[in-house]
Formats: C-alpha cells, structure tokens, sequence
C-alpha cells in the first residue's frame, strides 16, 4: 500500500537558502506601502512553498504521518535584502535533529529523528542524521511525539484572546482534574538601527516566550496568566484554602514552570 506526501530537499539546512520566487503564490513578502516593516504574516511566508507528492514506499504505519515540508527560503525579501543570517537566535527549540520517538493514539510506534519549530509550530523528521529530506509531521491529534524528553501533543486550546486554535503544547502533567501545558514560542523581532552615536542598535531577531495553558476536567486547555490570583482562581472553594497553605508554605514561584507543574501535581491529590 502506497501513501502520498510531500517532501522536499533542502539545498542546506541552515538558513542561506536561495530564495526561490514564485510570484503567484509567494508574491512580495514586503507589501506596498507598508516601508518593509515585517509582519507575522509575511514572515511566516518563508514557508509557503508546497513541494510535489512523493512515494513513501509500503508501509502503512506511515500512512497520513508525513504532512507537506516546504522550502525556508532564505531572503526575507526584495527591497531591503535581508536573509535569514542576518537575524539574531532561531526558529527552532534546538537546531540538531536529536533520536525521539513518535506515537500514533499514544502508543510508541517508531524512533526517528525531529526537531520542533517553535515559529511556525512544526515538528520536523529524518529518517537518519545523514538524510537529506527532511520532512514535517502531520498536525493531527492522534500523532505526537517526544523530543529530548518532551512531550509534544496537538491539541486544541483557548488563546489568551479567548480564540480556538489547533497547535501543539508539552503537557507537564497527566491525570487528575488539572492538566498544565507549556507552549514555546518563537517571535520575530524587528531590529532597529540607532539614531545617534549615543543610541544603541538592535538586531532583528527571534525572541523566547513561553505561555501556559491549563485543562481542568478534560476540557480544552485554557491560557493561564501566571499571577498568583489568576493561578488560584482556578481552584473549586472545597481546595482553595489547602492550596493557599501549599503555596505559601512552598513558597511559588508562580512564572516558574516547574513550581507550577509541582502544584498542579498537589491540586490532583485533594
């Protein structure tokens, strides 16, 4: 049996890439009018290249695993010549590819090699290290995978704008009435030259933020804003004074992801 996907070769896996214009699809990533100023939108354009369908060969367990991996192009756009060498940091939690496991409804199935994408909220496989196609995993929920010892399931969740949206998050708990997810994001950042000898000069670069998000009784997980009022919000009036006394006696940090991973652990035992 033969499945479908997409894949495409990378010339290089560093970001010196030849950009490769498509005018009726990609277009100018810097829109008229606009001074070159980059948005989320077009900058995540640098992926915007479907590659051709290729044969997988016959194995079923693959079957719908590999979604589309296209081309990172490597200019940002024409007007101001800006490649992707010019910008400070990564898009990637860890550039090296590192052996990870990948499940299909949460059974271990294969070991292969990933790497996430915390820009585009991608997960990444070779086959090898010495591989050069490099594809993406489908974004499906029955498909997760562990990288360095992260978990990484897709899932539906609640943004902080109260808007639903499908990604991925690391759980940092199961079981119980209270499930704590992280999600690492990557954010462009654009740099700014200095005006006077006095002032200083940013680089454009790709900045670390991380967000939590909270499931309580199996539902969609919300965002959680780490202030130690809207933490304890959370919790039912039967647990709220036993969580006080855990808190203060433990002394929370409440920004602290493993603080709150230990005290959504203790939430689960009342």
């Amino acid at each position: 049996m033969k499945c479908l996907v997409k894949s495409t070769s990378f010339f290089t896996i560093s970001f010196a890439i030849l950009l490769i214009t498509v005018a009726s699809a990609q277009g100018n990533l810097h829109s008229p009018g606009e001074g070159g100023a980059f948005t989320q939108s077009r900058l995540a354009q640098i992926k915007g290249f479907d590659a051709e369908n290729s044969d997988l060969g016959n194995n079923p367990w693959m079957m719908d695993l590999y979604n589309d991996m296209r081309t990172k192009f490597g200019r940002l756009g024409e007007e101001v010549n800006l490649t992707l060498e010019d910008i400070d940091g990564t898009i990637y939690l860890n550039e090296d590819f590192t052996l990870g496991a990948l499940y299909d409804e949460g059974v271990v199935f294969k070991r292969i090699y990933l790497r996430y994408d915390a820009y585009n909220d991608e997960v990444e496989l070779k086959t090898s290290l010495g591989d050069d196609v490099v594809r993406s995993m489908v974004k499906h929920p029955k498909y997760s995978c562990s990288i360095d010892g992260d978990k990484f399931v897709y899932i539906d969740y609640v943004r902080e704008d109260g808007e639903l949206q499908s990604g991925y998050l690391q759980p940092l708990g199961y079981g119980g009435d209270y499930i704590l997810y992280k999600k690492q994001i990557k954010v462009f950042k654009e740099g700014k030259p200095a005006k006077t000898s006095l002032d200083n000069s940013f680089p454009h670069r790709f900045l670390d933020k991380t967000e939590y998000y909270v499931s309580t009784n199996r539902g969609a997980p919300k965002y959680l804003k780490t202030k130690k009022s809207d933490v304890l919000s959370l919790f039912s009036d039967d647990d709220y004074s036993e969580i006080k006394k855990y808190v203060k006696g433990k002394h929370l940090d409440f920004g602290d992801s493993r603080d709150l991973m230990n005290l959504f652990a203790y939430a689960n035992t009342l």
